[in-house]
């Protein structure tokens, strides 16, 4: 689709109703009604005037107008100021600005674990060690000679 203003791929506008199937690549904006599924690895944005019924799985979605239904978001769920969502959400983040509503719950999986670092390899220390020999024990003392008896 060509670029229409901002960046986004396509504009559902304001007294627009569509029933069905969305599928896009970067972001789309919908500003009218809608009922049915979105699937996008891409930025789906709800604007103020936007009535959504919709089973969404995105990468991202700004919600300022009204949403109802499940919300897989992978990367982030932004609801804005006058937005109201009432859903069942699995994001990675989730922002909520003061001033919007949200009724539902919401489940944020936490982020694939690193793989934890190798262990050092074991090295082993191999010495060669002869025991000292034992000291010899001192030769006894040898008496001095007996000489004649002392009178």
């Amino acid at each position: 689709m060509n670029d229409i203003g901002g960046g986004l791929d396509g504009r559902l506008a304001q007294g627009t109703h569509i029933n069905g199937t969305l599928e896009f690549e970067t972001a789309v904006q919908i500003d009218g009604r809608f009922e049915g599924n979105v699937n996008s690895p891409g930025k789906l944005i709800l604007g103020p005037t936007a009535v959504v019924d919709a089973e969404i799985a995105v990468g991202e979605l700004e919600v300022q107008g009204t949403l109802r239904g499940n919300v897989k978001a992978k990367n982030r769920l932004l609801i804005r100021d006058g937005g109201v969502v009432e859903a069942n959400i699995v994001t990675g983040k989730l922002a909520i600005e003061t001033g919007a509503i949200f009724r539902g719950s919401c489940e944020m999986p936490a982020e694939e674990p690193k793989p934890a670092p190798k262990p050092a390899p074991k090295v082993e220390a191999k010495a060669d060690v002869k025991p000292s020999p034992e000291p010899k024990p001192a030769p006894p003392k040898a008496n001095p000679p007996a000489g004649p008896p002392r009178n």
